[in-house]
């Protein structure tokens, strides 16, 4: 009997540890789309895998955030001290829009670029499976969390503009002018993240790539690093 009792007890003791493991879990059973700023920095290259190419940035610019977030699988799942180690995957979808006026050349900064007129505008759509490592709750009674992961999938992607594209022949660099548009194709779209989350708040440091495809005989893609601030709307 006393037994019996003591195991009671220590289940009693447990419940609560498990509600809040359980609170991050619970938090990412539904959908959500997170709206909000980053301070991030893109790049436009295009080269014809010889003497050719053009690479224009913005240098660093305020954009919006507006991604889509599926509910969570859990693939696998750690016990720790404090909260759970989850191996989880989702499907993201993101839209950003590109505005790279800044042009880079071969005798310049690698990062800053400068004005000469030149110019590619355009915009994205993107949708990836998503694997990730997600580690909380950090803080008792809340679904705070930090998460990592890696995501490989498509973007919609189409732009225009007017680049300067350098050209070597020997020593000599010559530099011309054209227009160049795209309509929206499918390309090789990748994604990085950082998260810290908590409540309905998340600060993300996040990397995307689009690349894998050719236009006009160049191979052509767009990358942006940002650092960033979104809330989170569930349904």
């Amino acid at each position: 009997m006393k037994h019996s009792i003591r195991i009671a007890l220590l289940l009693a003791c447990l419940l609560p540890l498990a509600a809040l493991a359980d609170n991050v879990s619970d938090y990412l059973q539904g959908q959500s789309i997170s709206l909000g700023a980053s301070y991030s920095q893109g790049t436009f290259k295009m080269n014809n895998g010889t003497n050719s190419s053009s690479q224009l940035t913005d240098n660093g610019r305020a954009t919006l955030i507006l991604d889509y977030t599926s509910p969570e699988h859990v693939l696998g799942k750690m016990g720790m001290k404090y909260g759970d180690a989850v191996l989880g995957l989702n499907f993201g979808g993101s839209f950003s829009q590109q505005n790279t006026s800044f042009q880079l050349n071969p005798q310049s900064s690698a990062i800053i670029g400068q004005d000469l007129g030149s110019k590619v505008t355009g915009d994205y759509l993107a949708g990836a499976p998503f694997l990730y490592l997600r580690l909380g709750p950090l803080y008792p009674d809340t679904d705070s969390y930090w998460l990592f992961g890696y995501g490989l999938g498509a973007a919609l992607y189409h732009f225009s503009g007017n680049p300067i594209f350098y050209t070597q022949t020997g020593n000599t660099i010559t530099a011309t002018s054209g227009p160049i548009s795209s309509t929206a194709k499918l390309f090789l779209y990748q994604t990085w993240r950082w998260q810290f989350h908590y409540g309905n708040w998340d600060m993300l440091f996040t990397g995307r790539s689009i690349s894998g495809r050719k236009i006009n005989g160049y191979n052509t893609s767009y990358e942006d690093y940002g650092l960033g601030i979104a809330y989170n709307f569930h349904f």
